[in-house]
């Protein structure tokens, strides 16, 4: 069953306009993937689960590894060839090619969109589960833009929670049915909103804690931060052998390798453990040795722009 807003979706992508290069994009294997999301998410709501829970359970495995990959496609680092082109998809301007606003009322007339039939209903899905990733990969980069939201206790979780409430909040506004409304655009700055409250109501909790809590959230904040400053296979991979220092679960490599392919995938397992042993060793010496990202990943350029 082909579904018109996985292939609106994939049509509105942003082309260049200057003759610069693009990388290739199989639109109907990318077609083809978003369809096969959109069951999963239908299944989901018709199991009675919202988005935010479903994307972390593993009976929606789909949608667990899509909502993982886009994330972590954040930080890959942008072959010097395409960066162009990716500066231009990361731009809100018009120069860029990309019409947002067609992006915006696309998703949102599906999303909001009513009728009983199985069509339907999976376009809806589909459609409400990439407006929810577009808003929390977007509230991602203001979060983990720098380490304060992290030093107030903030996990990458509550930016999912805070996303995806806003979104419940206002998606069905009537409001932003009008055509002079960009409602990823209002549902985005509502959600910065909630994310500045949130951390507002954090600071105030922490004024009460110990000195040594405050120190161990300060520590790891500035550990993640300068994990995200790495390529993206390192990152992963310290971040799981730094588990403990992190307040996370440590995993047996082969399953980090299976949840987390944009990263480690056809990596061996001695590749891995060398570029741990590289990392750690790395890390204790002066930033210059780090294993940084020599190239911006697609969060630089959002976090820039």
């Amino acid at each position: 069953m082909s579904l018109p807003v996985a292939s609106a979706v994939t049509h509105v992508l942003p082309m260049p306009t200057d003759g610069t290069a693009a990388p290739h994009i199989d639109l109907a294997e990318l077609q083809a993937e978003l369809e096969g999301v959109a069951g999963e998410a239908l299944k989901a709501r018709r199991d009675g689960l919202s988005l935010l829970e479903a994307v972390r359970d593993p009976h929606y495995p789909g949608l667990r590894a899509f909502h993982q990959d886009i994330r972590d496609a954040l930080f890959v680092e942008i072959p010097q060839e395409f960066e162009p082109w990716a500066r231009a998809a990361a731009s809100s301007r018009s120069e860029s090619g990309f019409d947002s606003n067609r992006l915006q009322r696309t998703l949102f007339s599906f999303a909001r969109a009513g009728g009983d039939d199985e069509l339907s209903a999976l376009q809806a899905a589909l459609a409400e589960l990439l407006v929810f990733e577009a808003v929390r990969l977007r509230l991602l980069v203001t979060a983990l833009g720098s380490d304060e939201f992290e030093v107030l206790g903030g996990e990458e979780s509550d930016v999912d929670a805070i996303a995806w409430s806003e979104i419940r909040a206002l998606i069905h506004l009537d409001e932003l049915a009008d055509p002079e409304v960009r409602p990823l655009t209002l549902i985005l700055a509502a959600a910065n909103v909630a994310l500045a409250r949130d951390a507002a109501e954090r600071a105030e909790v922490l004024r009460t804690s110990g000195d040594d809590f405050r120190e161990e959230l300060r520590m790891r904040a500035r550990l993640r931060a300068a994990l995200r400053e790495l390529r993206l296979p390192e990152a992963v991979l310290l971040e799981n052998a730094l588990s403990a220092l992190l307040g996370g679960d440590r995993h047996e490599l082969v399953d980090l390798q299976a949840d987390r392919p944009v990263a480690l995938d056809g990596m061996t397992r001695q590749a891995m453990d060398q570029r741990v042993s590289r990392g750690r060793r790395s890390l204790a010496r002066p930033r210059a040795s780090w294993p940084a990202r020599r190239r911006p990943a697609l969060f630089d350029l959002l976090r820039e722009a």
